[in-house]
Parts: C-alpha cells; structure tokens; sequence
C-alpha cells in the first residue's frame, strides 16, 4: 500500500497511522516484517508510554519474568529485559527471601522487590542507540 491507507469495497478509510497508539503501531509492523519482530525477545509486551496505565503494566509484565518495551509517540523506545540472578548470586538471593520470610511478623507489610533488569535505549528502528 503505496500510501499507508486502506481501501474497503471501493471505499477509502482512514491512513492506519490515525487513531493507532505507537505500541500497536510497532506491533503491526512486527508483524508485516520479520526482521524488525526479530529484534525483540520472545514474550515481549508493547506498551505505549503515553497510557494511563503504563507503569503497573510494565511491572506486572518485568515480575512475570517478561520483557517490556515502552514505546514513545515519536517512535523511540525502552526496551527492559529482566535478568535471573544465576549461580552463587541467585543462591545468595534464595536464602535471603527464605530468612526474610521467617522473621517476617503478622503487622509487616512485604516488602517491595524490583526484578534485576537491562534497560536499552533504542530509535524508531528499533535499533539500540549508541550510548
């Protein structure tokens, strides 16, 4: 489609870049062309910067053991892979969520704990950008 827009029997409908969030956009586009789906993990989620719900998304998806891509309107994104703590780090890790959980009392709140994650920088392309 030479001019980015679709015709339905005979009628013409809105270019798709109208009303599409940039998330969905890079979607579509993975979805159109191989290579640039092949930049990114498996599992990934898209999340447009711009919704309203974006940061408990993002989290939801990082402690799932997810990756997350958060796409910004001019096409630039962050893409966060977590990391599993592997070898001696990841036994440390282990033994201490056990001892927490042992001396954790009914009147404390659990604690808040973050996934160990890569943050990468990268263009419209979905290329990284040098830092």
């Amino acid at each position: 489609m030479a001019d980015d827009s679709e015709t339905m029997e005979g009628r013409r409908m809105t270019p798709r870049s109208s009303k599409i969030d940039p998330a969905t956009q890079r979607v579509l586009a993975g979805i159109e062309d191989p290579a640039l789906a092949a930049r990114y993990p498996d599992r990934t989620h898209f999340i447009s910067s711009g919704h309203p719900d974006q940061g408990e998304m993002a989290t939801r998806a990082l402690f799932a053991g997810d990756p997350v891509v958060l796409v910004f309107p001019d096409g630039h994104e962050l893409l966060v892979t977590p990391e599993r703590a592997r070898g001696f780090a990841g036994l440390l890790l282990l033994a201490a969520a056990f001892v927490h959980r042992l001396r954790r009392t009914k009147t404390d709140t659990d604690a808040v704990q973050f996934p160990l994650a890569r943050i990468e920088a990268r263009d419209s392309a979905g290329q990284p950008i040098a830092a």
